[in-house]
C-alpha cells in the first residue's frame, strides 16, 4: 500500500472514530437530561443538587404596639416569599434572619430595645416558630439602632456571589436616636459590604416619605414600599386547600429523624405545620407548598436531606443514632429504605407542585378583587428582591 493510501486511511479511521464518540457523548448528555432536574427545561422542585447561590435575607420588624398587623402580615406571607423565591435560577441557597425592634418588653433602653431573634439560618421552621412566638407592645422605634445591630451582628455570607439583602419595616420616624445611631451611617456602612437596604413603611406612602423611609432605601441602594398592613393578612381559600394538606400528611411520611435533633426537628415541623394553618387555610395551603422546593431543607434532623446534601455518610453512622426502624437492618437495606424515602418524597412534591400552581392561578384570579389593589407585605418583598436579584444574575421562571 502506498504512504498515501496509508495516510489516506489512517485519516478517515480518525474521522470515523471521532464521529463515533462525539456521537456517543451526545446521546450520553441527552440521557444524562432526562434524569437531570437541573437541565433546561426540567423541574427542579424536588433536587439539591443543581447549581446553587447564596442568598440571605435579614427582616427586621417593628414591633411596637401598632404593628400587630404588620407582624400578622409577616406570619400570613413568609411562606408565599420563599416559594417563590424557589423559582429563582440559579436555585437560592437561602438562609433568613430576624431581628426585632420597639418593644420594651423584650429588650432594654441600653439596647435600643433591638433583639436579635435569630442569625441567618437555612431552618425556615425555626424562623417560623420563632416569627409566631413574638408579640407587640408599645415602644420607641429606632431604625438606626436595629441596622446597626443587623449589619454588626449577623453571619453574613463571605461568599463574593451571594445576594445580601436586608428590609427594615415600621411606622414611625427613621431619624429617631440618630445621635447614637444615624441610618445615613450604617446604610452607608452596609452597602460596602455589599449589603442591600430596602425600607418598608406601614401606611400611608407621602408619610413614609416625610418619616424619611424612602431616604433609607435610597442610601441603602434599596427600594422602598409604602404597604398597607392588614392587605397581607386576607386568606383566600381555594379548592385546592383541602387536597394539599393530605398531600402534607404524606410529605410528612418521608422524613427520617435522626440523632439527637431529629425528635425536636420533626416535632417543629409539626408545630409549624399547625401554626400555619392556625393563622388561616390559605397560609397552612402556602406552607405545604414552600414545603416541595428545593428551599425547604432539613438536613440538621432529616436523614435524607442530610445523606442528599453529602453532610452525613450512611455507612460512618452510629447505630444507635439511626431511627428505630434502620438500626437492624443490613447497609445495603438502610440505602434502600432512605432511596425509597427520597422517591416518595420527590413525587408527592411533584403533585403538591402541579396542585400549587393550579391554586396559584385562582389566587392571581381572586387577589385584586379582595386586596383592592394595595400593596401588601409579600408583594413589597418580592417586588425588591426579584429586581436586585435580576441586577445581579438571577433569573426567575
Amino acid at each position: 500500500m502506498s504512504t498515501r493510501r496509508i495516510i489516506s486511511t489512517l485519516s478517515y479511521t480518525t474521522f470515523f472514530g471521532l464521529c463515533v464518540i462525539l456521537t456517543v457523548r451526545v446521546a450520553a448528555r441527552a440521557d444524562a437530561a432526562k434524569y437531570d432536574p437541573c437541565a433546561p427545561g426540567r423541574d427542579p422542585v424536588a433536587t439539591t443538587t443543581c447549581e446553587r447561590r447564596p442568598i440571605d435575607l435579614v427582616i427586621c420588624l417593628d414591633t411596637s404596639g401598632s404593628m400587630e398587623a404588620l407582624i400578622d402580615s409577616a406570619r400570613a406571607r413568609l411562606w408565599d416569599i420563599v416559594t417563590s423565591l424557589s423559582h429563582a435560577r440559579p436555585t437560592p441557597d437561602l438562609r433568613v434572619g430576624l431581628l426585632t425592634y420597639g418593644s420594651p418588653s423584650r429588650s432594654t433602653a441600653s439596647q435600643g430595645w433591638v433583639v436579635r431573634q435569630i442569625d441567618l439560618t437555612s431552618d425556615l421552621d425555626t424562623v417560623y416558630g420563632k416569627m409566631m412566638s413574638f408579640g407587640t407592645d408599645g415602644g420607641d422605634e429606632f431604625v438606626g439602632w436595629v441596622l446597626h445591630e443587623a449589619i454588626d451582628s449577623i453571619n453574613w455570607s463571605r461568599d463574593p456571589r451571594a445576594l445580601k439583602l436586608l428590609f427594615v419595616a415600621g411606622n414611625e420616624s427613621a431619624d429617631q436616636a440618630r445621635d447614637v445611631f444615624d441610618f445615613r451611617r450604617e446604610v452607608a456602612t452596609a452597602r460596602t459590604r455589599g449589603i442591600t437596604v430596602n425600607s418598608i413603611y406601614a401606611g400611608d406612602r407621602s408619610a413614609g416619605i416625610a418619616e424619611r423611609w424612602e431616604e433609607v432605601a435610597a442610601c441603602g441602594g434599596g427600594h422602598y414600599s409604602a404597604i398597607d398592613m392588614r392587605c397581607g393578612t386576607i386568606q383566600i381559600e381555594t379548592p385546592q386547600d383541602r387536597v394539599l394538606f393530605e398531600l402534607n400528611m404524606k410529605l410528612n411520611a418521608t422524613y427520617v429523624p435522626f440523632g439527637d435533633a431529629g425528635r425536636s426537628g420533626a416535632a417543629n415541623q409539626a408545630a409549624q405545620d399547625a401554626n400555619a394553618e392556625q393563622l388561616g387555610r390559605a397560609s397552612g395551603a402556602s406552607r405545604v407548598a414552600a414545603k416541595a422546593t428545593a428551599l425547604y431543607q432539613n438536613s440538621r434532623w432529616d436523614l435524607v436531606d442530610a445523606v442528599t446534601k453529602g453532610e452525613v455518610e450512611l455507612k460512618k453512622m452510629k447505630e444507635a443514632d439511626l431511627p428505630a426502624p434502620m438500626r437492624r437492618m443490613a447497609p445495603a437495606d438502610r440505602d434502600q429504605y432512605l432511596e425509597q424515602a427520597r422517591a416518595n418524597r420527590a413525587e408527592i412534591q411533584r403533585q403538591i407542585a402541579t396542585v400549587s400552581a393550579e391554586r396559584e392561578a385562582v389566587l392571581r384570579a381572586e387577589k385584586d378583587k379582595v386586596g383592592g389593589g394595595k400593596t401588601a407585605l409579600d408583594d413589597a418583598v418580592l417586588a425588591a428582591i426579584r429586581k436586585q436579584a435580576s441586577e445581579q444574575g438571577f433569573k426567575f421562571e
